[in-house]
């Protein structure tokens, strides 16, 4: 597989008792999560009382962006605990179990200091807000206590770090690797540990000759940044304290120590107190309450009643229903998952060959990150920091584009194949709409009055979050056992993707600094070709990594350095923030290292890993022509936002 979330292994079957780090991360993240639920639900009331009464709650903005930004924070340390870091496994097969033990170390090591690092820094920026007296402009909140509110999180995420620290030494080898290191893999832990321990030599002797060198030839220390990046990326070290850590130390290079630390704690302070900084945790609690209400049957059964009546119906409704789902969940791998485990068994029995039935999930689960909304294009957002709004519009019609050219391949598919299932797969459709009717008003509450302007895109979230909790609750579906697993996935996921948006933020300040994207759009230029073809290039490019990489992973890596060269050709950022998206999701489903691919696999252990690749080839072949339109064509994406203008 391509990129993991790594957790610690699960151990003894029989269950353990947790220790107090555990016990004390789950109170703090159920009381992050409590409070962002709360949050969502004051904006709600915000949003009626604009309706009903022509008034609104004071400030709310203001009072939110401080609230938020302490229940994000809060929910570092039940991450590090739990070990959710994205890291990319593709080269794993190159390790033995003694250097995965050391690298396992070293990534848990430079997680603690990483999140030390932050810690301290945003520490004094709180102590100096509060000798100054910093308040919010309407209300005069003071900002010190939310400061200090996120450095005592990110200290408690760096002593869990540290706690994992000592758990790897005291465990034994990992299970599932290589009995041995291979030639490639000491290549590559060997180039790692020789510029790292160069560096740091140089740093510690010569520090000043070593930034006078860094300023003279700043691109060039930048692309070797990059190399160095890679490096640790293959050595399978979390994304997160590698681009963080390498950004705080190029930082250094130009502007000092003291100084790169306090650009760090400046920008993730001032990312968490962004107005916007509820957007997503609130989407990924919608989607994490959706599936716990049961929404996955009620869309298929819906797509089933609608498509069931022609012929190869159960596939029209698979991608069908993958795209109704991801309009609530926001994840690829969720929907395949979720679908797989929904419409697998159907279409086998109704005598779809194991091939196309797992092509048709594989790729339906990629419309779970195009349609909105969603986790990957809120991220581009606000690493952009553009509209997450008008990136939601941008990417309506070429999901639907999407959506069509797969009902193509399946037209085609099912006409050279003796599938017969109209008749058996139909399903009486007044229920199914009866049953689909509160989906329906949520999607066109959260996405129909954001594309009408009525809500913004944190108001969206919130009137999501908030409905797919009443949903889950009238259905009777919200129990102790359902409530912790939207906790747990809300707290894990959103302390991944900001652990990765903290390192991103000092990487890409490293990278401007180093005037990285200058130097290589200078090169660019000096091939004299159209922007078409640098554009496609780029995909190309994309392509590749999306094979091999998650969408966040290639987004924190390269957004920084290819969006402002894009931008540069003349293209609209929305539209390549969209194209982009688009081509990393193929990615997915592109053998031999799509991961929708191996978890269509895992669901179907008697099914051959060549026989998913094959089925998913003449998706593929869709997904190519999308891209080709959308080069062709960049109004697919363009027009929509530009009728809300």
């Amino acid at each position: 597989m391509n990129d993991s979330l790594h957790k610690a292994p699960s151990g003894a079957a029989t269950p353990r008792r947790r220790d107090s780090a555990e016990v004390a991360s789950a109170w703090l993240s159920a009381l992050a999560v409590a409070g962002m639920l709360c949050g969502a639900m004051v904006i709600v009331v915000d949003v009626l009382l604009r309706w009903l009464a022509g008034s609104a709650v004071v400030a709310l903005n203001e009072v939110m962006a401080q609230v938020f930004a302490m229940a994000v924070a809060l929910t570092l340390p039940a991450g590090a605990v739990r070990r959710v870091n994205l890291k990319v496994d593709l080269l794993a097969g190159q390790f033995g179990p003694g250097l995965s033990r050391v690298l396992a170390v070293a990534g848990s090591g430079l997680l603690a200091l990483f999140f030390g690092l932050l810690a301290w820094k945003t520490w004094g920026l709180a102590i100096k807000y509060h000798a100054q007296g910093r308040e919010t402009l309407l209300l005069q909140w003071p900002l010190a206590p939310t400061y200090f509110v996120i450095a005592i999180a990110a200290a408690a995420a760096s002593l869990a770090q540290v706690r994992n620290v000592v758990q790897d030494i005291a465990a034994g080898p990992p299970e599932n690797v290589t009995p041995r290191t291979t030639f490639a893999g000491w290549l590559i832990a060997g180039a790692f540990t020789a510029v790292l321990t160069t560096t740091m030599v140089w740093a510690t002797m010569d520090f000043a000759g070593l930034a006078s060198l860094a300023q003279t030839q700043p691109g060039a220390f930048v692309l070797m940044a990059f190399g160095f990046l890679w490096l640790g990326v293959f050595l399978q070290i979390p994304l997160a304290p590698v681009s963080g850590l390498i950004g705080l130390g190029g930082t250094a290079l130009f502007i000092g120590w003291r100084s790169s630390g306090n650009v760090l704690a400046t920008d993730a302070g001032e990312f968490l107190t962004n107005a916007q900084v509820a957007t997503l945790p609130l989407f990924l609690m919608m989607g994490s309450f959706a599936v716990a209400a049961g929404i996955s049957d009620d869309i298929y059964r819906l797509a089933h009643a609608l498509l069931g009546r022609v012929r190869g119906g159960l596939a029209y409704a698979t991608v069908a229903g993958c795209a109704g789902f991801g309009s609530v969940s926001g994840s690829s791998i969720a929907t395949a998952a979720t679908f797989g485990r929904i419409a697998l068994p159907q279409m086998k029995a109704r005598g779809y060959a194991p091939s196309f039935a797992s092509g048709t999930v594989a790729a339906g689960g990629t419309l779970g990150a195009l349609v909105p909304p969603s986790g990957a294009i809120i991220l581009f957002a606000l690493l952009t920091e553009q509209s997450i709004a008008t990136l939601f519009v941008a990417a309506m019609v070429p999901a639907l584009l999407a959506l069509l050219l797969y009902f193509v391949v399946i037209w085609v598919v099912v006409r050279r194949s003796d599938v017969q299932d109209a008749e058996a797969a139909s399903t009486p459709l007044g229920p199914a709409l009866i049953g689909a009717l509160p989906v329906a008003l949520l999607f066109g509450a959260v996405i129909g009055d954001l594309y009408g302007g009525v809500f913004t895109a944190t108001e969206s979230a919130a009137v999501g979050a908030v409905g797919a909790f009443v949903l889950a609750a009238m259905r009777g579906r919200l129990n102790r056992r359902s409530f912790l697993s939207v906790m747990s996935e809300t707290t894990q996921t959103t302390a991944l993707i900001y652990g990765l948006i903290f390192g991103a933020l000092i990487f890409s300040f490293f990278v401007n600094m180093g005037q990285a994207p200058d130097m290589v759009a200078r090169w660019i230029a000096g091939f004299d070709a159209r922007p078409v073809v640098i554009l496609a290039s780029l995909v190309v490019f994309y392509l590749l990594l999306g094979s091999v990489m998650d969408s966040f992973a290639v987004m924190v890596i390269t957004v920084p350095v290819v969006t402002p060269i894009v931008t540069g050709l003349g293209y609209d950022i929305y539209y390549w923030g969209v194209l982009m998206l688009v081509v990393v999701e193929i990615g997915l489903i592109t053998p031999p290292f799509g991961i929708n691919l191996f978890v269509l696999k895992s669901l179907q252990p008697d099914v051959g890993l060549g026989q998913v690749m094959r089925g998913v080839l003449p998706f593929v072949a869709a997904d190519i022509v999308k891209i080709i339109l959308l080069i062709g064509f960049p109004a697919i994406a363009l027009w929509l936002p530009s009728t809300t203008q």
